[in-house]
C-alpha cells in the first residue's frame, strides 16, 4: 500500500510539474515581443495519442502508433509556436500519464482524465489529437477526422481539416465524422485526426517519412487558420 501511494504521489508531482512548465511557456509566449505574429495569444492544445505502456496500433513497419503520433504532434506544435501560438502538449515524450502498474480500474480513462486536466488547467481554446488508423483490409487508406456531434466548433474545425487533408490524397478523401472519443471533451473546438492507415503498406511507408510528416503538420496548421478565419471578427488573414 505504501509503495502504491508513493507511486501515485510521484505521478501527481510529475503532472503538477508538467503543468507549471506549460504555464511558464505560456507566459513566455505572451511576451509583447511576439505580438506581431499571426497566432499571438492563441492557446492551442496538441495531443499525441497513446504513449508509454499504451503503444496503440502497429502497422507493417512494426513501429507503434504512439511513435508516429508524437513525431507529428511535435511538428504541429513547433509550427504553431513559430506563428506565435501558445501550445499546450499532453505529452512531449514517450510516457503515459499514469503509472500502469499501480493504477487500478479503467486505466485508459484515468490517463485521458490527466490529459484533459492539463488542457483545462492551461485554458486552451482549441485542441487537435493526433492518431493513426488500422483496419483488417489493407486496401483502406486516407486520413479521417472526428468531432463531438454536440459541438459546432469542433465540427467546423473537423471540416476545415478534412478539406485540407484531401489535397494530400484526393483519391481517398473522407468526410469528417462524429465520434465518441473522450479526448474530444478537451474544449468545444476539438478534433481527432487519424492521419492514415498503418495497415496499408504504402501509406505506412509515407507516414514514416519525415518529409510527409512535415506536410501533414503544415496541412493541420493551414486547417486551423482556415477555421479561425471562419470565426466572426477574428481579423485572421491567411
Amino acid at each position: 500500500m505504501k509503495k502504491q501511494s508513493l507511486a501515485v504521489l510521484i505521478l501527481l508531482v510529475g503532472l503538477v510539474g508538467f503543468t507549471l512548465i506549460q504555464k511558464e511557456n505560456i507566459a513566455q509566449a505572451l511576451s509583447p515581443q511576439f505580438s506581431a505574429l499571426p497566432l499571438y495569444g492563441r492557446v492551442i492544445g496538441v495531443d499525441a495519442g497513446h504513449g508509454g505502456y499504451d503503444g496503440g496500433c502497429v502497422g507493417f513497419s512494426g513501429i507503434p502508433e504512439k511513435t508516429f503520433n508524437l513525431q507529428i504532434a511535435m511538428s504541429v506544435g513547433k509550427a504553431l509556436e513559430e506563428k506565435g501560438a501558445v501550445v499546450v502538449y499532453s505529452r512531449t515524450t514517450d510516457e503515459a500519464l499514469i503509472d500502469p502498474v499501480r493504477t487500478t480500474g479503467y486505466k485508459k480513462r484515468k490517463e485521458l482524465d490527466n490529459r484533459l486536466k492539463i488542457f483545462s488547467d492551461n485554458g486552451i481554446e482549441c485542441m487537435v489529437s493526433i492518431h493513426m488508423n488500422k483496419f483488417s483490409q489493407e486496401s483502406q487508406r486516407g486520413a479521417q477526422v472526428f468531432f463531438d456531434r454536440e459541438q459546432e466548433e469542433g465540427e467546423a474545425l473537423a471540416q476545415a481539416l478534412e478539406q485540407r487533408l484531401f489535397v494530400l490524397d484526393p483519391d481517398y478523401a473522407r468526410q469528417p465524422s462524429a465520434g465518441d472519443y473522450y479526448i474530444l471533451n478537451a474544449c468545444p473546438a476539438s478534433a481527432l485526426v487519424e492521419c492514415g492507415f498503418l495497415s496499408n503498406e504504402s501509406e505506412c511507408a509515407k507516414l514514416e517519412d519525415g518529409g510527409y510528416q512535415t506536410k501533414l503538420a503544415a496541412v493541420i496548421i493551414a486547417s486551423y487558420l482556415q477555421y479561425r478565419q471562419s470565426l466572426p471578427q477574428t481579423g485572421m488573414v491567411i
